[in-house]
């Protein structure tokens, strides 16, 4: 028997327990996406390649923890081969937050040029197994583009996916909609 996970609520209403696939050129909307969770206190947890200063004074995430993925040390670093941390760091951050949370990740095409294709989707398929049975969104954003459309099609296989451009045009209008 399917279990049903309840909506987010938010400008677009996503199902708990789901990993989705933003796909497109613009990171952007992403943010926006994952901003609007926050504002209306929906814990989240940002993990990006962009300096995460940069991160919180663009999207005004001042209260949210953001991680770099970067091969600089330094608190709230992760070097992009550490793929294990980054899945333990998620597993605590969904733990802590039981009754609903939201994660970016922005920067999946360096982990995958650094650790390779097949390592990369293992971290992919076991956050998405992570999530399944739990109240919490992952966000993951992916330029098609940088990937073989044989990798894509294996990335995107068990994860929801959204197009960016239809979800940019669904939070510039303001309308509701549910994925």
């Amino acid at each position: 028997m399917e279990r049903s996970h309840p909506k987010l609520g938010g400008p677009v209403a996503l199902e708990t327990g789901t990993c989705y696939l933003v796909k497109g050129k613009a990171v952007e909307t992403s943010y926006r996406l994952f901003q609007e969770f926050v504002e209306r206190r929906t814990p989240g947890l940002c993990i990006t390649r962009i300096y995460p200063e940069k991160v919180r004074s663009r999207y005004s995430l001042a209260s949210v923890p953001v991680w770099w993925i970067s091969d600089s040390p330094g608190d709230r670093h992760y070097a992009p081969t550490s793929v294990s941390g980054l899945a333990k760091l998620i597993e605590t951050f969904v733990d802590d937050h039981p009754d609903g949370c939201v994660v970016l990740l922005d920067g999946v095409e360096y982990i995958m040029n650094n650790v390779g294709f097949d390592k990369h989707l293992v971290f992919i398929e076991h956050m998405n197994e992570y999530v399944m049975p739990r109240r919490a969104i992952v966000l993951v954003t992916v330029d098609p583009d940088c990937f073989q459309p044989s990798e894509f099609a294996r990335l995107g296989r068990f994860l929801e996916s959204i197009d960016e451009l239809e979800l940019r045009q669904v939070l510039e209008n303001r309308a509701p909609y549910i994925w």
